[in-house]
């Protein structure tokens, strides 16, 4: 009898430690799980902060470079700018080559007389820097001022 109530004791000390073992488990997975999830959280504000700062430009500002642009009727003179520089590929002062077609990509404005574009094939690529200004008649004139091949 004395033997059979060890056994049951020591049975009952076996479960109460499995449990409580289990339940210390419990409570680091729970612990991890928030880390995780606040990890996650920060993770997301950071690309976000990312993406909002690389579509900035501290080179321009909207409000008062190019206020004649908006005199003339243009609204979005950064837009306007853009778009006209895209179509002009006779700036870019490569050639393509293996039968690509040169364009421009990213075109940053630096203020209200200058802006910087790259451009590529898909096979050779550069960037250069432009002057810009708007004429009377409300066209762009643009001149290539230097450029680097990479």
């Amino acid at each position: 009898m004395k033997n059979l109530l060890i056994t049951v004791l020591t049975f009952i000390c076996l479960l109460l430690a499995s449990c409580e073992k289990q339940n210390k488990n419990l409570s680091e997975n729970e612990l991890l799980k928030k880390k995780n999830d606040s990890l996650s959280r920060k993770l997301e504000i950071a690309k976000e902060a990312i993406v909002i700062l690389q579509d900035r430009n501290v080179w321009y500002d909207s409000e008062y470079d190019n206020a004649d642009f908006k005199k003339k009727g243009i609204v979005d003179p950064e837009k306007f700018i853009k778009q006209e520089l895209a179509k002009r590929t006779d700036l870019i002062p490569l050639q393509p080559t293996l039968g690509g077609k040169m364009a421009f990509g990213t075109i940053q404005l630096l203020g209200s007389k200058f802006l910087i574009a790259d451009y590529e094939d898909g096979h050779v690529e550069g960037k250069s820097l432009y002057s810009y200004k708007l004429t009377d008649s409300g066209n762009l004139e643009f001149k290539l001022l230097e450029s680097d091949e990479n």
